[in-house]
């Protein structure tokens, strides 16, 4: 009998690269943000590193373990995901909460709709 081995996947340099550029300017953004609001420079700082940390820690979870998950709860975190992101971005803006919500549930449907639509359309 023949052994035959499955090939490991391996993570490479862009399943690393990609997370890190996301959340440092995910991180840098959050910082601005927080500057026009009027922040102090450490809690300007601190927001935008905790931010940076935070996304590109989640990106690179999901994008390690995307593959495990059905078409449809993909598409659920990746909406889940951006949705959160600009939710925040948005509440850091002085933007009243509610405006906040609505947009990250508008961001959130339309992320959900192609996210689901391209896995649809490119898996086997």
């Amino acid at each position: 009998m023949a052994h035959t081995t499955v090939p490991a996947r391996h993570l490479g340099s862009l399943g690393i690269a990609l997370p890190v550029v996301i959340g440092v300017l995910y991180g840098l953004y959050t910082s601005f943000i927080a500057r026009t609001s009027g922040e102090s420079a450490g809690a300007q700082f601190a927001i935008g590193l905790i931010s940076c940390l935070v996304l590109a820690g989640l990106c690179y979870a999901l994008g390690r373990y995307q593959h495990r998950l059905p078409r449809g709860l993909r598409a659920v975190a990746y909406a889940a995901l951006v949705g959160v992101a600009v939710g925040y971005l948005n509440s850091l803006s002085g933007d009243s909460v509610l405006t906040a919500i609505v947009l990250a549930v508008i961001i959130t449907a339309a992320t959900f709709c192609v996210m689901f639509y391209t896995f649809y359309v490119h898996e086997d």
